[in-house]
């Protein structure tokens, strides 16, 4: 059996998520974001998530994949500067009446996919205190994403991956033909390309409902939150 050490994670990431369902495109999240305006920015999720930020006042952060705002919309309500990034323009739309409804200064919406330049895009390196991913790095290269993260951030990185149940996965499933050998959720991934990076990620977990208690049958989705100092802060840079 090949040796833990041994692994490529971000390349094991790129040959794993080939063999998965893949997330929307910007059609499918536009439709999406529909069913967000009821629900977003209300639950246990966003408060644990946001408590275990642990800003500053004042500090400015970088919400990418923001969609409606569930993250980046409190955020700005504590007086947080917040750029909200998304490709899906139905989620940046949504997210931007909503904090025009509420009166919030210093938000600004932004159109931005993982996949492109992000400095070509106005994004630029240590930009911002914090940058966030909050469950949303369905991406095709973890690698590049978790770097665009690093250089943009000044003071702080956090996301939050699946460690069990998600949208494109079952533990429950085992294997996943010619991608592993055994199953390894997300954040394992996530952890380890960030190990071989030279980063040492601080981790903890967030347990929500996934559900409506009638038909759909509720499931305990437990995410992991990797937060780390970016590189540029640890150097002294």
């Amino acid at each position: 059996m090949e040796s833990l050490l041994g692994i490529d994670w971000r390349w094991a990431w790129i040959e794993f998520n080939r063999l998965r369902n893949k997330p929307g495109d910007t059609d499918y999240w536009d439709d999406r974001s529909k069913d967000f305006k009821e629900h977003s920015g209300v639950s246990d999720y966003t408060d644990i998530f946001i408590r275990y930020l642990k800003l500053t006042p004042g500090q400015s952060v970088l919400d990418m994949g923001s969609g409606p705002g569930t993250i980046a919309i409190p955020l700005a309500k504590q007086g947080h500067p917040v750029i909200a990034a998304d490709f899906s323009a139905g989620m940046r739309q949504m997210a931007q009446q909503r904090a025009e409804e509420l009166g919030l200064a210093g938000f600004e919406v932004r159109a931005l996919d993982w996949n492109e330049d992000w400095v070509a895009a106005g994004i630029q390196p240590k930009s911002v205190d914090v940058a966030i991913a909050s469950r949303s790095t369905m991406v095709d290269d973890l690698g590049d994403a978790l770097m665009k993260l690093d250089k943009t951030a000044r003071h702080k990185v956090a996301l939050t991956m699946v460690t069990e149940y998600s949208p494109r996965g079952f533990k429950a499933l085992g294997s996943v033909q010619g991608a592993c050998k055994s199953y390894l959720p997300d954040y394992i991934y996530g952890i380890n390309i960030l190990l071989q990076l030279g980063i040492y990620p601080q981790l903890r977990y967030i347990d929500t409902i996934h559900g409506n208690g009638g038909e759909t049958e509720n499931k305990l989705v437990r995410w992991a939150f990797i937060s780390w100092t970016p590189q540029a802060e640890r150097q002294g840079q």
